[in-house]
Formats: structure tokens, C-alpha cells, sequence
């Protein structure tokens, strides 16, 4: 997340890629980790969805815990691709 806004302020285009998380999560897409069908599911369903992740796990990213920071972190570049790709691109 914090890559992606270094290179939003930096002028640096964001290079297109298969966007896939580490750690715990393993090889799993963006939408695997959301848990979002776009075949199956609304815009608006897609968007409440994502809504409701972002609030539980934006208040992880506060947490003291390193591990759960961290999870939530993954989580939160998740939710901000998918809104990006489903959400806001077809707005």
C-alpha cells in the first residue's frame, strides 16, 4: 500500500501486474482474499462487500499486534485493488 502511493506522489506509474499477497495468504488473488465473485455478484453487492472488510480490517491495522498489522495490511490492498478494478473503474 505504501509502495503505491510512493509512486502515485512520485510520478511513477503503477506498472499493471498480477497482483497476488504473500505471507499467510499465500498465492491467493485479491478477489479470493475478498471473497467477491464479479461473474456472480453486483457492483453494489461487490461494494457493500468491500465496505464492510474495510472496516473490520482497517481497525486491525491499528492493532499492536505485528502479526494481525500486518494481515490486516495485505488485507487492505486487497480490498483497495478490488475497489479500484470493480467498484470505482466501472462508476
Amino acid at each position: 500500500m505504501f509502495k503505491k502511493l510512493i509512486n502515485f506522489f512520485s510520478g511513477r506509474p503503477e506498472q499493471e501486474q498480477d497482483l497476488r499477497v504473500g505471507g499467510i495468504f499465500g498465492k491467493m488473488t485479491p478477489e479470493a482474499l475478498c471473497e467477491i465473485d464479479p461473474q456472480k455478484m453486483s457492483q453494489e453487492e461487490i461494494r457493500q462487500k468491500l465496505a464492510s472488510l474495510y472496516k473490520r480490517h482497517n481497525q486491525a491495522a491499528g492493532s499492536l499486534n505485528p502479526e494481525l498489522r500486518e494481515e490486516a495490511e495485505q488485507m487492505l490492498d486487497a480490498i483497495v485493488h478490488c475497489r479500484e478494478k470493480y467498484v470505482d473503474s466501472a462508476a
